[in-house]
């Protein structure tokens, strides 16, 4: 019986600390060589920031009662802090891309 909680345990206190790990950290990105004003560097730039988050927070599956869902918000929450600080245009209209509608009301 004992075999088995302990191992349990430091298991649930490791995908833990990955999550407090998203709350205090700091996500680095390298994006200096990306010329974010055109398209092909606004993607590839979006493309290190969602990598760099999936690394940052954590694997997105365990076992574990609501872990996936925790890592995916801390995913779209650092994603998202990135994009923000970045302050492209073309890489934060990549990251929410406007419908087709909105378009052709314009």
């Amino acid at each position: 019986m004992y075999r088995l909680v302990l191992p349990t345990l430091a298991v649930l206190a490791l995908s833990m600390a990955s999550v407090a790990h998203a709350e205090e950290g700091v996500m680095r990105v390298r994006i200096g060589d990306v010329n974010v004003h055109s398209e092909a560097g606004a993607r590839t730039a979006l493309k290190r920031i969602k990598f760099a988050a999936t690394k940052f927070c954590g694997p997105e599956y365990s076992f574990l009662p609501g872990y996936s869902r925790e890592i995916w918000k801390c995913q779209k929450d650092m994603t998202q802090k990135a994009v923000t600080k970045l302050d492209a245009p073309l890489v934060t209209a990549l990251y929410a891309p406007q419908s087709a509608t909105q378009l052709a009301q314009r």
